[in-house]
Parts: structure tokens; sequence; C-alpha cells
């Protein structure tokens, strides 16, 4: 619902920031690099020449090119209707063929006139459409069957009779092939379709395609290939000795041996603790063709490459060679980039609905999903994309159509360089927390990794800061790039934000929030849940106002997304309890977790989580101190070991609570687990699996079971093993086993390890 703010007093407004008053109107293409004109006009009104040019000022350039928005908006809507159009004539076959395999209805049903029976209106109609195609020639129609030919027995028959029968029996279902020996002209084949007859069957017959196996828009691999010597002018890398033949072809660039294609680029980065030039030789036998190195490597004796470039960093040139490779997509989309240690998969889901609800292609780079846009996924890891990932996903985006483009500017794709070739049109800025668990550095040289998103927002005309002012390092973040880019900035608690909150509910199924913006106050439901969410709402409704978006397209756009994969995702099962999992794996964003559960108002809080293997040590006790504070029930498990001990790794976590593997053990031969000195209950179990169930198990009505750690992954890491695991899946099937549990009278509320049935 949107309400007018003619009738509200004007908002006080934060005193370090560019308003929305300094917004110019912005187009459609939401700042699709239109350049930034300077006026030869004084302050006094008087024209000042420029003294090395005599001409008369130009006229500023036209960036609508003549053209009313309006009827850009009337050229748009004709576009997408041919489009449909286009889709409808593609289909037209099919929906045909379903025609003219229906069968007839009763003659009861087409002489019912009641109109009591809506499904019999509708076979209905149906039918009377099916005559009239039949009648039109469009579809056959069904033909008697066949008289059989009974009595005919061939003993009874002359010779020349059974010849007969014989030839007769051949020819059934064969179809007549004109003399000229011209195959007769099929449906598919005729051009004129949409007017047969007099008919226009474009528009005169409406039909649902997904009953009828509707598929998903195909994605068009783009093909890129240049010499290599253009790719290194164009990416102006300056080598520091070449060797071979600078005019062989390249077709792909690769830092990663084991997917290198014939035709390739093969640059050996040296990582943290693998250098590829040891991997050199495995490229070659994949088909590379050319080689940039930091070192000197012999290609004498190789099977196929034909040129050494040396540099002295592989990892600073890597980022532009694949930028120039793949043309700058970045520049032929607007880009909006999310950073900050919390929020950033959630704001990228929420602000490419929006964009989709203003009728953009919008696509979506994070590590949860990378789409090039409506719902056309690429595969994905889980892993920050690299440099060469990016470019190419943001490749294949432009050449499938994508306006526009939300992604996560990740701390360790900052300060890896991995988005310096990103040209991009707004910075948001949701908040910074205790370090992230990617990134290894400082906490300052973590503030000014995400600070560098915000250093590139240099042009007025074109870039945009989006901040949260409830967070303590907003006036830094405000402060990076040109002070005269425009600010907007949202907040739950500071009311002298742009953007912020009236007045919000929060429940177990839905968020309520009422937001006032410049343009207008928002009444927004959201399935989105907890307090943090809002924020992210808030983050969003800022992006959109700061692109001028249609309120009712912000709305409408927000509250399309019901849940994001693996953050503070609803289980529901028809329990009579909740059941949410989420990817928080770090102190921060646990205690912010069961923050934002506890606002819910539950019975009992009961919490699983692990601790990933072979890293993070100092992080355990801290995150079981956090749980067993915020949690009547904390159960500790494994979250991809991988060559750790679990035991190992829960003798950590149990230090939380001043508590050895060895004493707890303990306790466990008397079947007997005290209680923490806050009363409340702490378990163990190393085999995830069966921690999920006895959490679930243990939930009754009113309580909330939370699932941390893993969210959207669906791996469990284990030695050298990596098998599917997926805590969403793994709930579901906990809430149906519990369930039957119930209803054979078993009582699962207390600590179920010791009972054979809960296994």
């Amino acid at each position: 619902m949107l309400t007018p703010l003619t009738s509200l007093p004007r908002l006080p407004q934060f005193p370090v920031i560019s308003l929305a008053s300094n917004l110019k109107p912005i187009s459609r293409k939401l700042f699709l690099r239109s350049p930034f004109l300077v006026s030869a006009i004084g302050s006094d009104g008087r024209y000042y020449p420029s003294p090395t040019d005599d001409d008369p000022p130009e006229a500023p350039e036209d960036s609508m090119h003549g053209i009313s928005k309006f009827e850009q908006i009337r050229r748009q809507a004709a576009q997408a209707r041919k489009l449909q159009e286009e889709e409808f004539e593609k289909d037209q076959p099919l929906f045909l063929k379903a025609l003219e395999e229906t069968e007839d209805i009763p003659d009861s049903v087409r002489n019912n006139d009641s109109g009591d029976d809506p499904f019999g209106e509708i076979d209905k109609a149906i039918a009377l459409k099916r005559e009239e195609f039949i009648r039109k020639g469009l579809i056959k129609g069904k033909t008697a069957p066949e008289p059989e030919l009974e009595g005919l027995e061939e003993e009874n028959l002359e010779p020349e009779e059974v010849a007969d029968l014989d030839e007769i029996t051949n020819l059934q279902g064969l179809s007549e092939i004109p003399v000229n020996g011209d195959r007769e002209e099929t449906f598919e084949e005729r051009p004129d379709l949409d007017d047969v007859n007099g008919v226009d069957l474009s528009t005169s017959f409406d039909i649902d395609f997904d009953e009828f196996e509707k598929s998903k828009a195909r994605i068009v691999e783009p093909k890129f290939k240049m010499t290599l010597a253009e790719l290194l002018d164009e990416s102006r890398v300056v080598p520091v000795s070449v060797f071979g033949n600078l005019e062989v072809e390249i077709t792909g660039i690769s830092d990663d041996s084991r997917v290198v294609e014939s035709g390739n680029l093969f640059v050996c980065r040296v990582g943290r603790n693998v250098d590829g030039h040891l991997f050199f030789s495995e490229a070659d036998k994949r088909g590379a063709v050319a080689v940039v190195a930091s070192k000197e490597i012999s290609i004498e004796e190789t099977l196929g490459c034909k040129a050494l470039v040396i540099v002295e960093d592989t990892d600073c040139v890597l980022t532009s060679l694949a930028a120039s490779f793949y043309r700058h997509p970045s520049r032929n989309m607007s880009v909006i980039g999310i950073t900050g240690t919390n929020g950033k998969t959630t704001t990228c889901f929420l602000i490419k609905s929006m964009y989709e609800a203003m009728g953009l292609r919008t696509g979506m780079l994070n590590t949860v999903s990378h789409c090039v846009h409506g719902d056309n996924q690429l595969e994905s890891n889980d892993m920050t994309p690299d440099a060469i990932t990016i470019q190419s996903v943001m490749a294949k985006m432009v050449h499938n159509g994508t306006e526009a483009l939300v992604m996560d500017a990740s701390s360790e794709g900052l300060e890896l360089e991995r988005c310096d070739e990103i040209d991009f049109d707004i910075a948001v800025f949701t908040n910074l927390m205790r370090n992230s668990s990617d990134f290894t550095g400082t906490e300052e040289e973590y503030k000014n990794a995400i600070a560098k998103l915000f250093q590139r927002m240099v042009d007025p005309a074109r870039h945009r800061k989006i901040v949260n002012i409830d967070d303590p390092n907003a006036k830094f973040f405000i402060a990076q790039g040109n002070p005269d880019v425009p600010v907007l900035t949202f907040a739950l608690e500071n009311k002298n934000a742009d953007v912020y909150a009236l007045k919000f509910e929060l429940s177990l199924f839905e968020t309520q929030v009422l937001v006032n913006t410049p343009q207008g106050i928002l009444e927004i439901s959201s399935g989105l849940l907890g307090r943090y969410n809002i924020y992210n709402i808030l983050a969003a409704v800022t992006v959109g106002i700061a692109v001028g978006a249609p309120l009712e397209d912000i709305v409408r756009g927000i509250e399309e997304v019901d849940a994001v994969p693996g953050r503070f995702e609803l289980i529901d099962e028809e329990q009579a309890f909740g059941v949410i999992v989420d990817h928080a794996h770090t102190p921060d964003s646990l205690s912010r977790l069961l923050d934002s559960v506890k606002e819910l108002g539950p019975r009992r809080v009961i919490t699983v989580f692990g601790s990933v293997g072979e890293s993070e040590r100092g992080k355990r006790p801290m995150m079981t101190k956090i749980a067993t504070d915020k949690s009547d029930i904390t159960i500790l498990t494994s979250d991809n070991p991988k060559k750790e001990d679990p035991l190992d790794i829960l003798d950590d976590m149990l230090s939380g609570v001043g508590w050895t593997m060895q004493e707890y053990l303990k306790y466990g031969e008397n079947d007997y687990y005290p209680p923490l000195a806050n009363g409340h209950r702490l378990f163990l179990h190393d085999i995830r699996r069966v921690a999920v169930r006895c959490a679930v198990a243990m939930g009754e009505e009113g309580d909330v079971v939370v699932v941390a750690g893993k969210g959207h992954e669906t791996y469990q890491m284990e030695g050298e093993k990596k098998e599917f695991f997926d805590d969403r899946e793994e709930c579901r099937e906990a809430l149906q086993y519990v369930d039957e549990l119930h209803r054979a009278g078993i009582d699962t509320s207390e600590f179920p390890w010791r009972l054979p049935e809960s296994h």
C-alpha cells in the first residue's frame, strides 16, 4: 500500500549527505552511460565561450534522442507484445496438437446450459473451439474407427483376394503423396498461420502453456576470440618479456589447469597455497596455446603452446586480461554492488526482484546464485567467484539481453582486485561487524577493503552511494570517493535517514514494515523473517528511490521475495513449531540470528550448529558461548570437518562453557547431562544428520528450532569425501519422521539419544 507524502511535514535530513533533491530525472536505463554535460553559462546568466574555441556553444546532447519518456514506454510495451506474439506463434503447433487430441465431450455436458458446472463450461468452450478449427481445416477431426474385416479367413479366399487383402492391410495408415513428389505442406511449415481464413489465431484462443511443457528462455553462449597481441594491447598489460608468436588466436582464458580448453590462454597465478606455474604442463596437454607467467618457463617442447608472456605479477594482470577478452561487459549494464558483513545476499535478491518489477532484465551474481536474468540460472559453486568467472558470466548476461546486474561485492573480491574492472553505478553498504570468516586480514584491512567499492563512486551524474547510518562506520564510507556524489541513507533506528522504518511487526510467518521515503510512505508485507531482514528491505527500498523507481514497483518487487535460500529460511511442513535454516557461521552472525529468533517470542529456542574443520579454531568456543546463552537447548555437531577429527572440533567448542570432552562423556555414562549454570541444556553428536533429527524431535508447539552454519550449501566434507547434504532436506525428512513417532505415541520432548526409535 502506498500513502502519499503530501500531507506530511518536511523530514529532517542527515547533515553530511547530499539529499534526494540533488538527484536528476533518471531514464529507464538507470544511469547507463549518459555523459556529464558542462554548461558554458555563468552564474550571472551570461555566456562565456572557451578561449580556445571561437565556435558558438553546442546544444546539450539529447540523451532521449528526441523521444519522450512516454513514447519510450509505449515502444517498450510494443516490443514486449511482439516478443509475446513470437513466443505464441512458436508454440502454436503444440496447443493445436493438444486440441486435436482432445476427446469429444458427452452430449449431456454439451447440452447443459445451467452454468452450475464451471469445469463443464470450460470443456464446452474447448470443444466448440476445436470444432471451429476442424471446420477451418487447421486440425483434423477424429475419424471413426475402421470397420474390422470380420469373417474373412484366408482359407476361404481366392489367391487374388488374399493379395488384395494384404495390400489393403499394408496401405492402412499411409498418407497420399502428390504425383510431383513434393511433400504435403505440414502445419509447422505454413508461414501464414497468424491469419488463416480470416481467423487471427494469435488472439482468438488463450491457453496455459505451462501444461504443455513450456520451457525457460534458452541461454545463448557468446563466442570470443582475439589474438594475443590484441589482448595485450586492449588490456594495456606491459610485459617484462615476450617469447613466441603473439599472433596466436585466443578463444578463452583460464587460471585453472583442470578446466583449460583448446585455444585457451593459461595464466599462472600464485595463490596462498598453490603455484600455478607447477601446472603449466597439464594446461599444455589440455590445449593451452599461450601462457602468462611471472617467471620464465620453457615452451620449446610443449605440445601446442606457441607464446609466453612474462609479467611482474600475474594476479595484478588477470582481472584486466579477463575484462578485455570479454569486451568489458559491465559497461553495457547498470551495475549495483552490495558490500558489508551481513545481508548482502538477501539484499541482492530484493533488488533483483524490484528491478524486474520495473520491467528490466536483471542478473544476479553472488555465492548463492549466478542468474542471467529471470529464473535462468547458471552453474555455480559456493565460493566467491574469481575474476574470470565474473567477467565471463557478465558477458553471458549482456549477450542474452540483461540490462542490469546486482552483485555481492565481497571484501575478499575487492581486496583481491577481482572487481577492479567492473564499472559499478551504485554502491550499497549494509553493515560492518566482526571480521568476516572469508577475510584473513586485520579489522582495519577488512574495513579498507570494503571501502574500495565506495572509492570508485566519482561521477555525480551517474554514481550513487547507499549507506546504513545505523552503523557506526557510516560516515567513513560516505566520505569515500567524490563527496559530490549523491548519498542516500537508510536506517531502522535513526530517523534522520532518507529511508527509515516508521514501525514494524515481526512474527514467525511474516514481517510487516511501514517505510518512510522522500517520495511517500510504503507499507510492505514480506515473507522474510527477523529484524535484520528489515535492514535488507530498507536497503532495497533506498536503491529504488535512488534510481527513481515507481513506488508501486518497489513494493511489488520486494513482496515477491518470499524466501532466500539458506537465509533465515523457514521450513514449513505444517508442524506446530518453527524450523529455521540459516547460513550463520561466525560469532556475530550467529548472535544476530538468535537475537532475531528471540524477537519472534518463541517458547523455547533449540539450536544446532557446528564449526568448520582446519580453520576458525578461535571462534569455536565463542560461538558455543553465544549459542548456550541465547538458546534453551544447544546441540553441537559437525560442519565440514574435512581432515580434522570431529571430536577434536567438538572438544574446542565445549571449552566455550568450561567443559571438556572427557567430562561430557562421563556425564553420558549415567544418561544424564546436567544443565549449565544459566539453566540451559547442552548436548552434542558428531553426526550432523542425527543432531538435526534430535533437535527437530525435541520441538514442541511454540518452539523454534534453528539449524545454523550451512544454509544454502548442499554438501558435507569429511576427509577426502564431499557428499551431498542439505540442512533443509534433512529438516523436512526429520519432520516427517518425527510425525510418525508422535502418531505412534512416542514422547520425543526429552533428550532422545538413547531411544532406538530416534535413529
